[in-house]
């Protein structure tokens, strides 16, 4: 379904306020472009089509390895795991030597809060030494252990969040002495609260094995560090909250439920993000100085002009110290680098990107060339103040926040729980720009939360069942799975008959391919066809355009995506749109109350109509979104048309709310159900025998040994030293996949760096994303745009740069002219991709970065794209470590199947981690002042 573009707008005219004491909460919802082209959602699900979003919440990161520490990372949730005495040095890491300007002398490495469900209270700072004993799970006060304490390496020490903010919060804070104090006491504030809001639903397990049920925690302990840089030494005001794992329940000191936690991660970064956006100090700061706040993104507009410029300054600094870092790590396997040879290197990187530049002494030399970087870009800061706006909370019309809140849960995945709702409740009161003392604020959201929840319908039907599980839904989510299920079921009603084919075809094919191609040409009104990567499917639809050619008909390609449909036209001579197009041709349109529904009379242009027998071909159907697979279904059953979903159930699945390929696969005839299984992909027999075992998930512990010892698994000590080597590969042109846009980001720069290390610097342009583009840079178009005849995905090559920062684009015979308008905003490196971005693809030689965010549809998707080679890239301590990761991955399945996968996934969750057996009420908002 088109991605939801919302603007939060609230109508605070000072007349209507004094006429209307209670306004309302508006959202004009409106889709991606009037073409009805659509974004293709990235792997995190953000749109990159319309209005760019930016995801300043959360923390994103990889698996990391050192000095005996693991720290994984589940959806955006930090879980340390190791030595105590090792966790000082994990959190230092982060940290550059411009926090000395900051920070006071003697400054604790962090501070400690314990917490009640009625209270949080401040217990003072810690020194390294008490830090590694509260690490360690010692109770600080009374110096004994928090009752029986694991000691083993694998040992869960504390969970962790990041609670952070746009960049032009950090740069304003370097700016302005005034705003760096008044942001550090929001992001306090705002740690005091999530600290709170966590002791009032975290819980632990207790009883016996396999009867255990979850009990809330009665006490929590959190520490919280502040750092103020970047690893790569730019404005970075973060704070790293982490709670420790050891928690006061039921009479005794337990084990945390980390289970929860992750699944609470919604509510904690929206807590985190709008506690301080939605600050009065804070704002009143920012106002003085002539700054205020974008409603849509929260950035400081007046900052966010050089945002993409001075990042890309400082990215280059970080290249360059993890370049000597991966060449230390060459000759120095197995150990660490200090701080000192990491301060050398980070002089060193300083003078190596700027040599016009004096490098730095200090941290107040450092600020102080941020903000002559600043100046350097055009910034000059506003003579004059501004005045304060937003919103007080009585002019929020809380039912109408409440509907809006299930309608976007909605419209982007099956199930959510309450942590979900408050979430998303949060981060709409920020882009509200709203003015709220916490306690208000709290309260607000806690109320439009519970209204929500309200609306909501439960999964399962019991009274038991933990906050965390997600087992809500609303009323639409159902009837439109119940809709599909029933369309399908109608259309299967009847077998399905195959065209026969003379002996001699219109094409070479085997087989397989002719009974595909038969049935798709016969007389079934729905037909499901399923194949392995590279099974030769473009092959088999040409061959069907032809023969329903010969008796009358049309075949009609659509895909999720465009750049698909423009590939499955190209390859095939067939007609093909992407899915979004064709639904909106018919009507199909978000309205102003943020529903998905459909306009009355439609006039499609006449290369969307279909008529009575012609096929509907739904290509890449396991990556379908349920309300654009029932928009579909419904043209197909108002013309007459035959339905075909084509796809593999193994690869991507849908952003959102998918299952559509599933249930087609369930309910068709199975006359109708066909499959291509034989590979013709890769010119290695034995690997495309290994690649189906991938597909099919046979035993992923001995594929792993049959590709390590084939060379196609290959082991990093540090994520820094896999960079260096999947950048060489990529500037050797191979193809380079990573989970994360962030990390493709960074291996895009790094790739880029590669080949251009030796080059004549010629002209560039800085894109706001930070991504410098020249001639002769591969580069991917970010968004649809009929006018410009550019599509999301599409990749082309820089072949000249206009005086204004235009981009002359070349690829596939065509050449474009893009203004610098779209090319700073919807442009960037294409070097390395994400899976998303890859599946589709074929080329000759694949690279692919696997890590904890990296599932088995996506491992199987990325280890397919290349015709010789594929190889996967793994940072682990030994072979059998990169062994139990490659294994974890093939058992990792993240996808949204509808919310009968989702009622399932519930149940099966509490058969896991137990039910609840009690719930706290949950108390009235209260002002958690912090006790000092």
């Amino acid at each position: 379904m088109p991605d939801l573009q919302f603007s939060l707008e609230i109508f605070d005219s000072p007349r209507r306020h004094k006429s209307s004491p209670t306004t309302f909460f508006c959202a004009a919802l409106r889709p991606s472009s009037s073409s009805g082209t659509h974004a293709t959602n990235d792997v995190d699900g953000s749109p990159v089509n319309g209005r760019p979003t930016r995801r300043f919440w959360g923390s994103v990161g990889c698996r990391r390895t050192f000095a005996g520490v693991v720290v994984r990372v589940h959806g955006g949730v930090k879980f340390y795991r190791g030595a105590a005495k090792a966790a000082r040095a994990y959190v230092e890491r982060d940290r550059s030597r411009a926090d000395d300007y900051y920070l006071s002398e003697g400054a604790g490495v962090a501070e400690r809060f314990t917490a009640t469900p009625e209270s949080v209270d401040h217990a003072g700072s810690m020194d390294g030494a008490t830090y590694e004993r509260w690490v360690a799970g010692i109770d600080i006060d009374t110096d004994r252990p928090k009752g029986w304490v694991r000691n083993d390496a694998s040992a869960l020490r504390f969970v962790e969040v990041t609670v952070n903010g746009p960049k032009t919060w950090s740069l304003a804070a370097a700016l302005h002495p005034e705003i760096s104090a008044a942001l550090d006491e929001a992001q306090d504030r705002a740690a005091v609260e999530i600290v709170g809001w966590v002791a009032q639903h975290a819980t632990t397990r207790v009883g016996p094995r396999g009867r255990q049920v979850q009990v809330p925690v009665e006490r929590i302990e959190a520490a919280v560090i502040r750092h103020y840089t970047s690893r790569a030494g730019d404005p970075h005001r973060h704070l790293h909250l982490q709670i420790n794992a050891r928690v006061y329940a039921a009479g005794a000191w337990r084990g945390i439920h980390s289970v929860g936690i992750r699944d609470s991660i919604e509510a904690i970064n929206g807590i985190g993000h709008a506690a301080v956006a939605t600050d009065p100090q804070f704002r009143s700061v920012l106002a003085a100085h002539g700054l205020a706040l974008d409603p849509e993104t929260n950035e400081i507009r007046q900052l966010i002009p050089y945002v993409g410029a001075f990042s890309a300054r400082t990215a280059q600094i970080r290249r360059n110290v993890d370049r000597y870092e991966g060449d230390w790590r060459r000759k120095h396997p197995g150990e660490e680098p200090g701080p000192r040879l990491r301060e050398v290197w980070d002089r060193r990187a300083w003078a190596e990107a700027r040599p016009d530049k004096v490098v730095p002494k200090d941290g107040r030399e450092l600020v102080a060339r941020w903000n002559g970087e600043l100046r350097e870009l055009g910034y000059r800061a506003p003579t004059k103040s501004v005045p304060l706006a937003g919103p007080s909370p009585g002019w929020i019309d809380r039912d109408v926040a409440a509907d809006l809140v299930v309608s976007i849960l909605g419209a982007k995945r099956s199930a959510w729980n309450t942590a979900d709702i408050r979430g998303k409740t949060e981060i709409l009161l920020s882009q509200t720009c709203l003015l709220a003392d916490p306690a208000t604020r709290a309260e607000l959201a806690e109320d439009i939360t519970a209204r929500a929840a309200s609306r909501c319908v439960t999964l399962l039907n019991r009274p038991d069942v933990p906050e965390h599980i997600r087992s809500f839904s609303s009323p639409q989510v159902l009837e439109v799975e119940a809709d599909i299920v029933a369309r399908i079921a109608r259309r299967a009603a009847q077998p399905a008959r195959k065209v026969r084919m003379g002996g001699r075809g219109l094409v070479r094919i085997d087989p397989a391919q002719a009974v595909v191609a038969g049935t798709l040409a016969g007389d079934g009104s729905i037909v499901v066809v399923e194949g392995a990567a590279g099974a030769g499917k473009t092959t088999t639809l040409r061959l069907t355009r032809e023969l329903l050619s010969l008796r009358g008909h049309r075949l009609m390609v659509v895909t999720p995506t465009l750049k698909a449909a423009e590939v499955a036209a190209a390859e095939t001579s067939a007609d093909g749109h992407s899915a979004a197009w064709l639904i909106h041709q018919h009507g199909w349109r978000w309205d102003a109350d943020g529903h998905w529904a459909r306009q009355p009379n439609p006039a499609p242009d006449p290369s969307a109509r279909l008529r009575a027998g012609d096929l509907l071909l739904i290509d890449e159907a396991g990556m379908l979104d349920q309300d654009t697979a029932r928009a579909l279904l419904t043209i197909a059953d108002e013309t007459g048309a035959r339905v075909a979903f084509v796809g593999d159930r193994h690869q991507l699945p849908a952003v959102g709310r998918g299952g559509v390929l599933d249930h087609a696969a369930s309910w068709a005839h199975p006359t109708a159900v066909v499959t291509l299984e034989k590979v013709h992909r890769f010119t290695d027999p034995a690997y495309a025998a290994l690649s189906l075992r991938m597909r099919n998930g046979d035993d992923p512990g001995g594929v792993f040994d049959a590709l390590h010892r084939r060379g196609q698994v290959v082991i990093h000590a540090s994520g820094v030293e896999r960079t260096i080597v999947l950048a060489d590969a990529g500037a050797n042109g191979d193809l380079v996949i990573a989970d994360a846009r962030e990390q493709v980001a960074e291996l895009n720069a790094a790739i880029r760096h590669h080949m251009q290390r030796d080059a004549r610097v010629r002209r560039e342009i800085t894109t706001a994303g930070g991504d410098r583009i020249g001639v002769g840079d591969r580069v991917a178009t970010r968004r649809n745009d009929p006018g410009l005849q550019v599509v999301n995905r599409q990749t082309w090559t820089v072949t000249g740069i206009g005086k204004d920062g235009s981009l002359l684009l070349h690829g596939r015979g065509r050449d474009r002219e893009i203004p610098v308008a779209y090319a700073t905003r919807f442009v960037e490196l294409a070097y390395a991709t994400t899976v998303y971005g890859a599946q589709g693809s074929t080329v000759t030689n694949a690279h692919v970065a696997m890590g904890e965010h990296t599932g088995a549809a996506s491992a199987y998707v990325a280890m397919t794209r290349g015709r010789q080679t594929n190889v996967a890239h793994l940072v682990a301590e030994n072979v059998d470590d990169a062994r139990n990761q490659w294994i974890e991955i093939f058992n990792r399945d993240r996808a949204d199947l509808g919310p009968g996968h989702a009622r399932r996934q519930a149940r099966d969750a509490i058969d896991r981690y137990g039910p609840q057996h009690w719930r706290r009420p949950v108390a009235a908002a209260r002002d958690r002042g912090l006790r000092l």
